[in-house]
């Protein structure tokens, strides 16, 4: 028996190591050559059967030799044991390599289908989840690496110091990776927005940010005493941070921390307990307040009671009113506040510190939900400080219940200075907004909260910035003489030259629709030329009604226009299936075209004039392009912007009066100054051309009160032409089913048949 024991011991140990190495050939081949996964399922059976076939064999030969006696002695244990052993290998051979190859089979089927599937769809988040979990155990499969490349990119990450822990969550997963301790210079994260969240373990303290192209963050370098009820914020910069009407540029943050809660009537009273009021070295006197010089001693004999005592407008005898000892203090002067600051030992937050704390640095479509549903906003009272209801990014009452202080000043002379978040007595919109009041005012509602930089001195730089004085009353402006107009309308003037236009075709576009491309020399000196793009349906024979577009101020920040034709047959639809023609111009300083100003805020500069004046001119050539097609009826020309392509119409549309309906979203006339001649209240006053516009009231862009109520009032088209629908609950996007609703319908009224 121990010489057969040996033979299969060795047959099972060959078949073994040949299984293997051919398994592992067939598998390379299979898996380079896609050949179905079906005849590597056969050739495994195959060899299967082949093992059993030998085993029995084997087994068999060994009885017949034993019943002969040809061999003697008993079965060795260890023998039995190593075949055993080695079957069960084999066994594990066959099962593995199943398992791979119809892994693989399921991967080409089944997942990266999916994948493309995902990617094709735009849902590049998803696409990165699928091939991140993928790509580890299938590194070599060319597919996935290339869908992982396409829709992956690398973040970067500073920090100024070393040895902080650093996880990431990607959006759509829900726990976060370890990513290892600083210095980490780059890590892969979707090729999106919103990717992903950072989270840094430092001092025993969790930071969470959110996603970003590039990290910098400033980590305190200091020891400090973290007071309870303050969160603190990393220091960064911040490329640009926006209020309505108001923009910040490459802000340099420090760390900072700030309360949680606004500062209570009880906490207050402890400040007027104490004499505060009394003692000038917690004021800020003497003080030039425009040509004014306030000193310590006149002045806050101004700050008292309802009878006469020192302390808040709204309190009584130098006490706060019974039972709201938790509410906000209100009432008080910026003055007040800075006084109650240093007896504290802290600061007022600066605006960029407030806005930076308040989560809404960036483009805001509409005030935050979560803020204008459930802070504390047109009531008839204040809340508790520490209501959670409408906190936000960590703090409370943020928005609403009082408004607060800060410390920057607004305007040269000092008349002013900031105070942010709306009061309890105003709307939702105001959270967005910058606001500045004397320095001197106690309105009920004005209020506190408390800041501290987190550098040696707990001061910074940012705190003495003046705020630009944007605001003003448009609607009071003066108006200039019609013929003055004319000599400002005469810039957007050109030669009446041949148009020199070409028209292409675009091959490959969706079956059922035309797409095309014109081009033609600018109506003024330029490298460039002026192109755009045209979609419409195929199955009408009659002339196409032109509908010509303004793009949002995205089109300032992107720099490809090779993906408008699919984007305007998605946008426009409704409108193409009913026979329009849809016309998209490429304008100066958007998409392709040269770029010299990258935002659409206007300002007094030459370079804002031209940009401006440029954009006019190449709407007006466009429509002399439209004019030019047989088979577009421009006697039905109609216009259609949103956002900035509605802001922008206030100089559209009374530069040229081809337009014979306008259909606009979510504008209004912008609050900055820009040189006389292309002011925009100039120009939408002689505004003729019938316009319907939808307004959102919480609009986080272009204010209600500052940016629409003006251009309402100024407006110059008759009001039987003018309609305008506003909606309370809705901020900067208005929804695609209520621009479906009404544009066609306006565009019908005013169509010649």
């Amino acid at each position: 028996m121990s010489n057969n024991s040996n033979k299969i011991l060795q047959m099972l140990g060959g078949f073994i190591a040949f299984g293997f190495a051919l398994l592992e050939g067939i598998d390379w081949l299979f898996t380079k050559y896609e050949i179905d996964s079906f005849y590597f399922n056969l050739i495994l059976v195959l060899l299967l059967l082949v093992f059993i076939v030998s085993i029995f064999f084997n087994i068999k030969k060994t009885r017949k030799l034993n019943k002969t006696g040809s061999v003697t002695g008993s079965v060795s244990k260890i023998k039995l044991l190593l075949t055993s052993l080695l079957s069960l290998i084999l066994i594990g051979v066959f099962v593995y390599f199943f398992k791979k190859i119809n892994d693989n089979e399921n991967l080409i089927n089944e997942k990266i289908p999916q994948i493309i599937k995902l990617f094709d769809q735009n849902q590049i988040n998803l696409a990165f989840l699928e091939t991140k979990k993928l790509i580890t155990d299938y590194p070599k499969n060319e597919i996935l690496k290339n869908y992982f490349d396409k829709s992956s990119t690398y973040a970067y990450l500073n920090t100024n110091l070393d040895g902080i822990d650093v996880s990431v969550m990607y959006r759509g997963d829900s726990v976060y990776n370890y990513l290892g301790k600083t210095p980490i210079d780059s890590f892969l994260v979707a090729d999106t927005w919103s990717s992903h969240k950072l989270k840094f373990t430092f001092k025993g303290v969790d930071y969470v940010q959110d996603a970003q192209n590039i990290h910098n963050y400033t980590f305190p370098n200091k020891e400090f005493d973290l007071k309870k009820g303050y969160k603190v914020f990393l220091g960064t910069d911040v490329v640009r941070m926006w209020f309505q009407g108001v923009e910040f540029r490459d802000t340099k943050l420090e760390p900072f921390m700030i309360s949680i809660n606004e500062v209570s009537n009880i906490e207050y009273q402890e400040f007027v307990d104490e004499g505060g009021y009394d003692n000038p070295k917690y004021w800020d006197f003497p003080f030039q307040v425009g040509d004014n010089i306030l000193d310590f001693n006149s002045t806050v004999k101004l700050f008292t009671d309802k009878y006469g005592k020192l302390g808040p407008a709204n309190w009584s005898y130098g006490k706060y009113p019974a039972g709201i000892e938790n509410h906000p203090v209100t009432g008080i002067s910026w003055f007040e506040a800075r006084a109650y600051a240093k007896f504290k030992k802290l600061t007022l937050p600066n605006v960029y510190q407030w806005l930076y704390a308040s989560g809404e640095t960036g483009f805001s479509m509409s005030v935050n939900k979560k803020v204008r549903n459930n802070s504390n906003y047109n009531s008839s009272q204040t809340r508790p400080v520490e209501d959670t209801r409408g906190s936000f990014n960590g703090l409370n009452n943020l928005g609403g219940n009082v408004k607060e202080w800060v410390i920057n000043p607004n305007g040269e002379y000092q008349q002013k200075f900031s105070i942010l978040g709306g009061s309890f007595e105003e709307y939702p919109y105001t959270f967005n907004n910058y606001y500045s009041l004397s320095p001197l005012d106690r309105s009920i509602g004005n209020g506190i909260r408390l800041s501290s930089t987190l550098n040696d001195d707990n001061t910074s730089l940012l705190d003495d910035k003046i705020i630009p004085d944007y605001n003003r009353n448009i609607s009071d402006l003066d108006d200039v003489s019609d013929e003055v107009f004319e000599v400002y309308k005469s810039q957007f003037d050109y030669n009446n030259t041949p148009l020199n236009a070409t028209t292409t075709t675009i091959e490959n576009f969706q079956d059922g629709y035309t797409a095309q491309k014109f081009e033609m020399p600018t109506p003024y000196e330029s490298n460039d030329k002026l192109f755009g793009y045209i979609v419409y349906s195929n199955k009408f024979d009659e002339k196409y009604n032109p509908v010509i577009i303004h793009p949002s101020a995205g089109a300032i920040i992107q720099n490809d226009d090779s993906g408008l034709i699919k984007e305007m047959l998605a946008t426009h639809k409704h409108l193409i299936d009913e026979g329009y023609a849809m016309i998209h111009p490429v304008y100066h300083n958007t998409f392709s075209r040269e770029k010299n100003y990258d935002t659409f805020w206007p300002d007094e500069s030459e370079i804002y004039k031209n940009t401006i004046i440029k954009i006019g001119k190449d709407f007006k050539r466009s429509i002399d392009y439209i004019e030019s097609r047989n088979d577009f009826n421009s006697s039905n020309l109609c216009y259609y912007g949103y956002s900035w392509g509605s802001t922008t119409s206030n100089y559209l549309l009374a530069i040229d009066d081809r337009v014979k309906a306008a259909f606009i979203l979510v504008g209004g006339l912008m609050m900055q100054k820009s040189k006389k001649e292309i002011e925009a209240h100039y120009y939408v006053r002689r505004i003729k051309t019938p316009v319907f516009h939808i307004i959102g009231k919480q609009d986080g862009i272009f204010g209600f009160k500052e940016s629409y109520l003006p251009w309402k009032k100024l407006i110059g088209t008759p009001d039987q032409n003018l309609k305008v629908l506003v909606y309370d609950e809705l901020g900067h996007g208005i929804p695609g089913d209520t621009i479906i609703k009404y544009q066609s319908n306006w565009y019908k009224k005013f169509l010649i048949p």
